[in-house]
């Protein structure tokens, strides 16, 4: 694989280690909620519904609303910019980020990490830009999917070692992810941890504008749990 070729790739893993990071940050201060792992927060608003849990069905449905609001903006934002889809896609992330930081430091409680769910909702439009990066995408249950089927045909001689290698790559990268996050959140607080977030989608804009031409895919690419 080329420099040019592998940069998609290396981006979409630093941007799946960002989203494991935001999950393991949720977790911790949402009491068992994800920001970015959907079908996850689908199940406990299912449990919390039958077993009559009002207020934190409440939550997790905001959690997820937030989501999918921030699919919408996010595609409306592709849909608008062009070629420059990805940089303003990030660009808006690192506002959302820093926002969910400001409102941290005035004690807003569990209200403070909508807006990151909102960004991690943007994050999809992420990985459908960038040139066939869809194994670096931050839903892990397809990235492992993803792995097995890599494997079988690695098996049976259909392709080599580089898919399955990629596929493991984007899992590695949201488990290390996750483990930065929950170390961070432990050892400096709620502010700190989120922006030290702020602070690596900010080196990813910077990355997107410099290198724009090589990572932006002309046709978005669909993702899932």
């Amino acid at each position: 694989m080329t420099d040019a070729g592998s940069r998609p790739l290396l981006f979409a893993t630093f941007a799946t280690l960002v989203a494991g990071f935001v999950d393991a940050v949720g977790y911790a201060h949402l009491g068992g909620l994800f920001l970015s792992f959907m079908s996850g927060n689908s199940t406990r608003l299912g449990i919390q519904l039958a077993q009559g849990h009002w207020p934190l069905a409440l939550l997790t449905a905001s959690v997820i609303a937030s989501f999918v609001a921030g699919a919408f903006f996010g595609t409306l934002i592709t849909d608008a910019v062009g070629e420059w889809k990805l940089v303003a896609v990030l660009g808006s992330e690192v506002v959302l980020f820093a926002l969910a930081a400001g409102v941290a430091g005035l004690d807003a409680g569990q209200l403070t990490l909508l807006p990151v769910a909102l960004a991690m909702g943007m994050q999809n439009s992420v990985h459908q830009v960038i040139a066939g990066a869809d194994i670096g995408k931050s839903f892990v249950t397809g990235a492992l999917f993803g792995l097995g089927q890599a494997l079988a045909r690695w098996a049976k001689g259909r392709v080599g070692p580089v898919e399955a290698l990629a596929y493991a790559g984007s899992w590695a990268s949201f488990v290390a992810g996750a483990g930065i996050g929950a170390l961070l959140l432990a050892a400096s607080g709620l502010v700190p941890a989120l922006a030290a977030a702020c602070l690596l989608l900010a080196g990813l804009t910077v990355t997107a504008f410099a290198f724009q031409g090589h990572l932006a895919h002309p046709f978005g690419r669909q993702g899932g749990d």
